[in-house]
């Protein structure tokens, strides 16, 4: 009870840390997240339901989880406008059709270092709606990095800097939207041709059939993919033509088109021999390149950036192995949807 209660105190701190950061933006607007928690409440109320509940057990006012929440909404746009906010890291994914462990999605998860100890496994029971698993993050109301249900479809977010943003439902709220109501990558990308979305990111999914789906967000403008067999690759920036003008690259000189290599690297490694089951998977989310096209980025390519964890997917299995360090390190462990 006592480290559980130091474990507590210590996110406290974490998100009063992290709303200070956000109200001092340049731009931001009260009346601005005001309107989305309206949006989100309205269309995923249980969103609400989840929010009171943490503030009533850490204990932090429902205000302040709401912006913790959100934040990352209004760091964006300090970002793209050069206003001094510090980029978020970017992630990897890929999902393949066929394996001998049957169809699987895997994703590196790259964010600040001060995150890694904010990672959680989720098993949510919903009164309505399928059950779900999800890697996410403390304090976050849903799915922030990636999920399978108990129908073994997953999906997994990449994060886009992007023009194309507005009031709609983050990528938490539709990743577990999509797990609670989905069953199929067409049940999930047809939930998502009517769902009012923020933009910012993209969404690869992959279900127990083998069918892949990648859907690129925009707030105005939507591209989806849906493939029956193959690869799907996706990291911090957009392919599709109808969303690529909305790309905002804000990484320094540097590491100025790590996103474009990293997909490209993916490709290749996925190309060949490819990925034949969970052993490759895990070989590729282990690479090491240059620090454009590293897979597994250690802190010392753009710090305070690093790959927290690696997850693959299993939909058939509906199973996951993990790791919450460097996936090179290999300490992977194995959880059950």
């Amino acid at each position: 009870m006592d480290q559980d209660r130091k474990r507590a105190e210590g996110f406290r701190r974490y998100v009063l840390k992290e709303v200070r950061g956000v109200k001092g933006l340049p731009g931001f607007e009260g009346h601005l997240l005001r309107d989305i928690r309206a949006l989100v409440e309205r269309k995923a109320p249980w969103v609400r339901d989840w929010i009171r509940g943490l503030a009533e057990v850490l204990p932090l006012p429902e205000e302040d989880l709401w912006l913790y929440n959100l934040g990352s909404y209004f760091r964006d746009l300090a970002r793209i406008r050069g206003a001094g906010a510090a980029p978020e890291g970017g992630c990897s994914t890929f999902a393949v059709s066929s394996t001998q462990d049957g169809p699987l999605l895997a994703k590196n998860r790259d964010c600040p270092a001060s995150m890694g100890p904010w990672q959680v496994w989720l098993d949510v029971r919903p009164g309505v709606g399928l059950r779900w698993l999800a890697l996410s993050s403390y304090g976050v109301a849903g799915a922030s990095s990636s999920g399978m249900n108990e129908a073994g479809l997953a999906v997994a977010d990449t994060h886009v800097y992007s023009r194309d943003v507005g009031r709609g439902l983050p990528r938490f709220v539709l990743m577990a939207e999509i797990l609670m109501r989905c069953r199929t990558v067409g049940e999930a990308l047809a939930f998502l041709s009517r769902a009012p979305i923020m933009g910012r990111g993209n969404l690869l999914l992959v279900d127990r059939k083998g069918t892949l789906g990648l859907a690129e967000l925009g707030h105005r403008r939507l591209a989806l993919r849906r493939l029956a067999a193959g690869v799907l690759v996706s990291t911090n920036h957009f392919t599709d033509p109808a969303l690529a003008d909305a790309f905002v690259e804000v990484n320094p000189p540097a590491l100025r088109g790590t996103s474009q290599a990293r997909h490209a690297r993916l490709t290749t490694l996925l190309s060949g021999r490819g990925c034949q089951g969970l052993e490759d998977a895990k070989l590729i989310l282990s690479y090491h390149g240059n620090p454009l096209d590293s897979l597994c980025r250690h802190e010392e390519i753009d710090p305070p950036y690093r790959t927290i964890c690696g997850v693959v997917y299993l939909p058939q299995a509906r199973t996951a192995v993990y790791t919450g360090g460097y996936p090179c390190e290999g300490h992977y462990q194995g959880l059950g949807s």
